[in-house]
């Protein structure tokens, strides 16, 4: 199963976002024991180095958090197709149209984030880390 993780989520992991790490801590260890592939946008990447480094105020220590990150989360390229695409479809959010954007282009199965109601088109499922894990959990429970 392939999930793209929106920024927040990956942030959430980091402890840069204050509440919210045990949802996003569990489904990356998911990709880390690797019983699912997880996926960022190139595009992200750039914003989380951005937001690590404006919060622990080390840009050294901001790099080796995606040094690590890339370890067990692949990172998908955005390309100058899908940035028409997005701006195609006239989404309010720009950087949300983007990445969903890049997970149709990439075959994503789910794309996880705290802002599901940003996301305008539901052709690829948008759920939050909680809704995902129960998901998940009940799909391995079954099997």
């Amino acid at each position: 199963m392939r999930l793209l993780l929106d920024t927040n989520v990956v942030l959430d992991y980091l402890g840069v976002n204050e509440g919210f790490k045990d949802d996003a801590e569990t489904i990356i260890e998911y990709a880390i024991v690797g019983d699912l592939i997880e996926l960022v946008s190139a595009s992200a990447i750039t914003d989380i180095y951005y937001m690590a480094r404006r919060k622990f105020k080390d840009s050294q220590m901001a790099v080796n958090l995606i040094k690590d990150l890339r370890a067990y989360i692949k990172t998908l390229p955005v390309t100058d197709d899908d940035i028409g695409r997005a701006i195609d479809r006239g989404w309010k959010d720009f950087e949300d149209s983007v990445q969903y954007t890049v997970a149709e282009t990439n075959g994503v199965d789910y794309i996880i984030t705290r802002n599901v109601s940003d996301f305008e088109e539901n052709a690829i499922p948008v759920l939050t880390p909680r809704e995902f894990l129960e998901f998940y959990e009940n799909l391995t429970e079954d099997q």
